[in-house]
């Protein structure tokens, strides 16, 4: 992955949790297809919208200590892997195969961003 520096990186998540959004607004027309119930979907789509709030925030107001903020942004797109990871096992009967494609590919996808997010807080902040 090139290197992108500091604070845009917050600008990729926030593209990322808007990417997520409308992928969960899909999948939340149609549940019946990929097996994830309307109620947890309405979950996941508050959470990626906090997190489209928080990372597009964070990139406007440009903290001085952003690598601070790089690291919440990071273990909260942990946690929502963690959580994801939880209600697919929950839902193991009803999942389709395209659920768990999806999930299995999203929580992929926000794992090597975040490892890059904590990587590049770490980076920065030794120098």
């Amino acid at each position: 992955m090139e290197k992108i520096s500091g604070q845009k990186i917050f600008l990729l998540d926030a593209v990322g949790a808007f990417v997520s959004i409308i992928f969960l607004s899909f999948l939340y027309s149609f549940d019946d297809f990929f097996g994830m119930p309307k109620s947890v979907i309405k979950i996941f789509l508050g959470i990626a919208t906090a997190f489209f709030v928080y990372s597009t925030t964070t990139y406007f107001i440009k903290p001085i200590n952003w690598q601070y903020y790089l690291k919440i942004i990071a273990t909260l797109n942990i946690c929502y892997c963690l959580f994801t990871f939880y209600h697919l096992l929950q839902n193991l009967d009803t999942l389709t195969l395209y659920g768990h494609t999806y999930f299995i590919a999203e929580i992929l996808v926000i794992l090597i961003l975040s490892t890059y997010e904590l990587k590049n807080a770490r980076k920065t902040t030794t120098r």
